[in-house]
């Protein structure tokens, strides 16, 4: 792996190659302008002459801060832009075994956080990086021209700083990559949650599970304190290094001014230059720890895309004269048996294949090989031809499912005669997140077979109607029997086919919405004011140094300037230690809101059950904890040291006071005027692009398996790629913004301390360049508020508690209306629902008709508008088993605390007795095949004490031998049963059937 101060940056983008010259060429330019400041100033002040020059100069440098700001950060756009195509286009072509083994959660922090953070490095480092090279040399060879005595002692205190920041470097280097390890796992923690909140919920574990999300963010908040701990001690270290070794040079200067060894005018051109020849460097060792995330980040890239992986699967499809699958003697390895074991076909176009077994012989693996994302153990699998597939559970891209089809197949004209062939026009235009299971398969087969009308020749089909009404089954079968005309079609089902053709009809829902309000963010007070007095002893610092020269010109005894060189060397140690400390106060009560907050929201989504939960815990939290510092602290600085400043020249020369105040209220009031004008509301596009980035990347690593199938990921990888070109589009703006501001803060102070030079006095002179460094940070605070409300807001939504309905031991409602949260109609109206303890009950009806949501409202999902609701305790099996990845015992002790006896008991009600002796077994939803996933659900629900359980097509997964025996075995249990179900047979044993639809069952 490269090393050095910019990694594998250089090699990995061009961006980063021309900003290093760029920025390279300005620091030498700025450094012209800052030698001709300094001689033009210190001439102003002896001599009052040399004016133009420094006005010259002040223009220049401010000029030239405005175009290094702005090449550093659109080099940092470009420089995201490139990896984060080259991260996902390699992830891609490794294919969807090796991202699901990486984690999608950890990827997805890496490509879109873990990159932003090279905005620091950009921004900050580089720039900081170069200035260190050039511009102490060439500030040090004036001094050495006209004072070396001050040079030399320069020479031997300025390799202390780099020495410094290598040794803290070096021990720092394992805490970065391990901060790194615990952001990625806090993604990957959260995500798990998130995907098992529904369930938390049902059995009254989620709201304790806030515990576990402040736990989670206190190990992300530990780890990453104690990295900035060493980072602020490096920078402490070369704070103090620089600011006694100014102060030694300005007491040697005074001693030498004192013997009459050198003029006024030289003494103040070294003090002025002495501190350039240190900022550059303590400015990169401060700069460089802003810079390790990112780098730390540009490794995990280099390593990933420059690594070999001889295992790389191969892509779907095949070369060959003839459309074809051909599988011999098929064998893979899983769980210490062979599924499937021995395996052997052949289609061609014309023919259908349907793949026999109980649930966990291998189907879905067979799937797997012929897609290339699997190699087989033994026996070969070939397929020629382009390749269309459904999933069992099928993953989406886009946002609807019209926009899912034209990513398929770009420009096709016959998107809603396909939709309507699987009854899935009316779905179209809907939010994918809104869809049922039995929707969403519809569109996933509408999907596949949009691929078969555009050329593909053959049909991978996984349980294409597991979740489908026997209605829309038949629709859905004709549909697939008229594609298997020209493809070949391989088909895994375990239903009998159905024979009643009626029409079904599903809802109709516009896509969530909820208020939000943002609250007033606590300003971190006591951040700030550590802010503002390592800002005050910086001013003193500089006030006392030139006013030890000034004293020290007019040669007085020496021992009456030792108050002085005391009070020099005092505040050269405190400015160091609180700026220090102020950087670790502001960023401890930052990362302590944001914990806070992100268990707050914890149970506002555990109240609302909202989908988007892993970008606010994770991205907005961040964001919250970043900006906190970077917003609401700046302006609290600025102000303190402006009005430290005026007192101060107030009672030097209250003229000078005036001008002093008059400017910096024209900078801090017209920089962020400017910043937040110029950007045009780049900012907050910027935040919501990076939200927008960051949902689309997540979601194209989560749908890897569909895109790659369909070979639509380059398309959804060039989308990807026009997005960011957005992106680095308003960045441009921004910085565009931002070093208009910096320009006019450069200006303004360089403008006082050019009029208040003109009284002679050093103090006045010199004290404004001081203030530069808290104004210059207004303009991106200003900038960036917006993006800060924003966050704000979508953590602090409106959530009320919803009220306890009536409890008691049988299920009745009476005349209840129920609707999804923006829906333009209730999904049921007038439901009488009376069910008596012990009660069998089926539920049947079209997709769409209404059985999840009477679900959701049984759960307490949802709020009835109107009715009487009078709901006993419940347990539930979704249809989505929302295993998470870890062990089988933790997963089933989800729904409670239960020893090994009891959860071995449950696996073999739930018809997987030989799961019994697997409770260590680590698992990830994606190794399980779909009824055993559906089965471990089941025995999970089982487990929690309730009165009634709640089963959403628990056999629709499994082959008809074992739905049958675990419905024989549901029969045994004594609660109350509601059992949502497409099959017929199923129905007929209850003791209830509830129709939701019209009739279809006969």
């Amino acid at each position: 792996m490269r090393r050095g101060p910019l990694g594998a940056l250089p090699q990995l983008s061009k961006n980063a190659r021309r900003a290093l010259a760029g920025v390279g060429a300005l620091a030498f330019l700025n450094a012209l302008a800052l030698v001709a400041q300094a001689v033009a100033l210190a001439s102003v002040i002896t001599t009052r002459e040399g004016l133009p020059l420094l006005a010259v100069a002040v223009l220049a440098r401010a000029g030239l801060s405005w175009a290094t700001e702005s090449a550093a950060a659109r080099a940092a756009a470009g420089a995201k832009e490139e990896l984060r195509t080259q991260l996902l286009a390699k992830a891609f072509e490794r294919g969807p075994g090796w991202i699901a083994d990486r984690g999608t959660a950890e990827l997805s922090v890496l490509a879109t956080k873990g990159l932003d953070a090279l905005d620091a490095y950009f921004t900050r480092y580089l720039p900081a990086l170069v200035t260190a090279v050039i511009v102490p040399p060439l500030a040090g060879a004036w001094i050495l021209f006209t004072d070396w005595p001050s040079a030399v002692l320069i020479a031997v205190t300025v390799p202390l700083i780099p020495v410094f920041a290598a040794l803290i470097g070096w021990y720092t280097e394992k805490r970065v990559r391990k901060a790194a390890d615990v952001t990625e796992l806090l993604s990957a923690q959260l995500l798990e949650l998130l995907r098992a909140l529904p369930v938390l919920t049902v059995f009254g574990r989620a709201k304790q599970q806030a515990g576990a999300v402040r736990q989670i963010g206190e190990q992300h908040r530990r780890a990453t304190m104690g990295t900035l701990k060493i980072a602020f001690l490096s920078a402490l270290v070369l704070e103090i290094a620089a600011s006694l070794s100014v102060a030694l040079i300005a007491v040697g200067i005074g001693v030498r001014l004192v013997h009459g060894d050198m003029t006024l005018m030289t003494a103040l051109v070294v003090l002025i230059l002495a501190p350039e020849c240190y900022l550059p460097l303590r400015a990169a060792g401060a700069a460089h720890h802003a810079s390790e995330d990112g780098l730390e980040a540009v490794r995990r890239v280099a390593e990933v895309v420059d690594h070999e992986d001889r295992s790389r699967p191969r892509l779907p499809g095949g070369r060959g004269d003839v459309a074809t699958v051909q599988v011999d003697d098929l064998r893979v390895l899983r769980r210490g048996g062979f599924a499937p074991d021995g395996l052997s076909f052949s289609v061609r176009p014309g023919e259908v294949h349907r793949l026999e077994g109980a649930s966990g012989s291998g189907k879905s693996t067979t799937f797997q090989v012929l897609l290339g994302f699997l190699e087989p153990t033994d026996g070969t699998a070939f397929v020629a031809g382009d390749i269309a597939y459904v999933p069992q559970k099928p993953a989406f891209a886009a946002a609807t499912p019209r926009a899912e089809l034209e990513l398929t197949v770009p420009g096709a004209d016959d998107v809603e005669q396909v939709a309507d062939e699987v009854v899935a026009a009316h779905l179209l235009d809907r939010q994918i997140t809104d869809l049922s299971t039995g929707e969403r398969q519809r569109v996933a087969v509408a999907r596949a077979l949009l691929r078969v009308r555009h050329g593909a020749t053959v049909l991978l089909l996984d349980e294409p109607t597991a979740h489908l009404d026997p209605v829309t089954s038949r629709k859905v079968d004709k549909a697939i029997k008229r594609a298997s005309a020209t493809a070949a079609v391989v088909l895994a089902s375990h239903r009998d086919k159905e024979t009643t053709e009626d029409e079904t009809f599903a809802r109709v829902v516009t896509e969530e919405t909820q208020r939000e309000r943002p609250k007033r963010l606590p300003i971190p007070w006591k951040g700030a004011g550590l802010g503002v007095l390592a800002a005050v002893a910086g001013i003193a610092l500089t006030a006392l140094a030139a006013h030890l020269i000034a004293r020290a010109a007019e040669m007085p005894p020496i021992l009456t300037l030792s108050v002085l060189v005391v009070g020099v060397r005092t505040f050269a140690l405190s400015k160091g230690v609180l700026r220090y400390v102020e950087r670790l106060v502001t960023h401890h009560e930052a990362f302590k809101l944001a914990t806070n907050l992100r268990a707050e929201l914890w149970l506002r989504l555990v109240r609302t059950q909202r989908r988007d939960g892993l970008q606010r815990l994770v991205e907005d939290t961040d964001t919250i904890r970043d900006l906190v510092p970077r917003v609401l602290v700046p302006p609290v600085v600025a102000i303190g040291a402006g009005i430290a400043s005026t007192v101060l020249f107030a009672f030097i020369d209250p003229a000078a006071a005036l001008t002093l105040g008059g400017l910096l209220l024209v900078a801090g009031l017209a920089a962020p005027a400017v910043a937040v004008r110029t950007e045009r509301r780049a900012s907050t596009k910027l935040a919501r692009g990076r939200r927008r980035v960051a949902r689309d990347t997540i979601n194209a690593l989560t749908a890897a398996p569909d895109l790659i199938a369909h070979d639509a990921h380059h398309r959804l990888l060039a989308r990807l790629h026009a997005e960011d070109v957005e992106l680095a589009r308003e960045t441009r703006r921004q910085a565009f913004g931002t070093g208009a501001a910096t320009a006019i803060v450069l200006l303004a102070t360089g403008l006082a301390a050019l009029v208040c030079a003109t009284t002679g006095n050093p103090v006045l002179g010199l004290v404004p360049l001081a203030l530069a460094e808290p104004l210059t940070a207004l303009p991106l605070a200003a900038q960036q508020r917006r993006a800060l409300q924003e966050a704000s807001a979508r953590l602090q939504f409106d959530a009320p508690e919803a009220p306890e309905p009536l409890r008691g031991k049988r299920i009745r409602l009476e005349n209840v209306d129920v609707r999804w949260p923006g829906a333009t109609e209730p999904t049921l109206t007038d439901l009488h629902l009376d069910v008596e303890p012990g009660a069998h009950v089926a539920i049947v009806g079209p997709s769409g008709s209404g059985k999840s949501t009477l679900f959701a409202l049984l759960l307490g999902f949802l709020q009835p508008e109107r009715g009487i609701v009078e709901l006993p305790r419940a347990t539930w099996c979704p249809q989505e088993p929302m295993l998470v990845s870890t062990t089988v015992r933790e997963n089933l002790r989800m729904s409670g605390r239960h020893d090994d006896e009891a959860l071995k008991e449950a696996l073999r009600k739930a018809c997987l007795p030989e799961w019994a002796d697997r409770l260590d077994t680590v698992i990830r939803p994606d190794q399980v095949s779909g009824g055993e996933a559906q089965r471990l659900a089941l025995a999970r629900a089982l487990l929690h004490d309730a009165d009634v359980v709640l089963l959403d097509e628990p056999t629709a997964h499994l082959d008809e031998p074992t739905a049958r025996k675990l419905l024989d075995e549901l029969r045994r249990d004594r609660r109350t049963i509601l059992h949502i179900t497409h099959r017929p047979d199923e129905a007929a044993r209850a003791d209830l059937v509830l129709d939701l639809g019209t009739p279809a069952y006969r």
